[in-house]
């Protein structure tokens, strides 16, 4: 069963992807899987647990592919630095999960709450607060609050990634700059 689903969850990826929520159909998921609409609902109760489902696995994988590139660094402050990066550079990517957080809804489904943005928020922040405790404890980083501090290096993140609320230029040398910025602003701030 798990084989369906995964193909389920991939094929209904590329739908969703492309048309949105809204304008996607069990009934052409089924068929894009060629199965029937039945088998669907043996493994999800129905569209928007099947879209819920899909974005969390996207999430998990997400998350998974930047600690996994994160993982052999032992310096803390080198560790966040280069989670920065690689987060900076998977949001910067036009991949579904990317779309679902940019457009809060709009390519989603109206009911993706708050509440799933509020536990990617405090997932990432708690990652970053850890980092940053430890390296509190190493010597290497200013005694500072790491929930705080936590918290406003992921608005800054959110804002140059891709909320793109802090969208200052297109001119990709630019964000390249702010981007450069930002991660010397948390480093050089962090540094005992």
């Amino acid at each position: 069963m798990d084989d369906i689903k995964n193909r389920i969850l991939d094929k209904s990826k590329i739908r969703f992807n492309h048309f949105g929520f809204k304008k996607t159909t069990l009934d052409e998921i089924a068929q894009d899987c060629c199965i029937s609409k039945k088998t669907i609902y043996k493994c999800f109760k129905d569209k928007e647990d099947l879209f819920t489902k899909l974005v969390i696995n996207e999430t998990l994988k997400g998350r998974k592919m930047i600690l996994e590139r994160v993982k052999n660094i032992n310096d803390p402050v080198e560790w966040i630095e280069k989670f920065f990066i690689v987060s900076i550079e998977y949001f910067m990517e036009d991949n579904f999960l990317t779309k679902i957080l940019k457009d809060k809804g709009v390519q989603g489904s109206p009911f993706l709450s708050v509440d799933y943005y509020n536990m990617i928020e405090k997932d990432i922040i708690s990652i970053i607060a850890d980092a940053i405790k430890e390296g509190k404890s190493k010597g290497k980083v200013r005694d500072v609050d790491e929930t705080v501090i936590a918290y406003a290096c992921f608005k800054l993140f959110q804002a140059l990634s891709y909320a793109k609320s802090a969208s200052l230029s297109n001119d990709e040398d630019k964000q390249e700059y702010y981007i450069n910025s930002f991660l010397d602003f948390i480093k050089y701030g962090l540094l005992k």
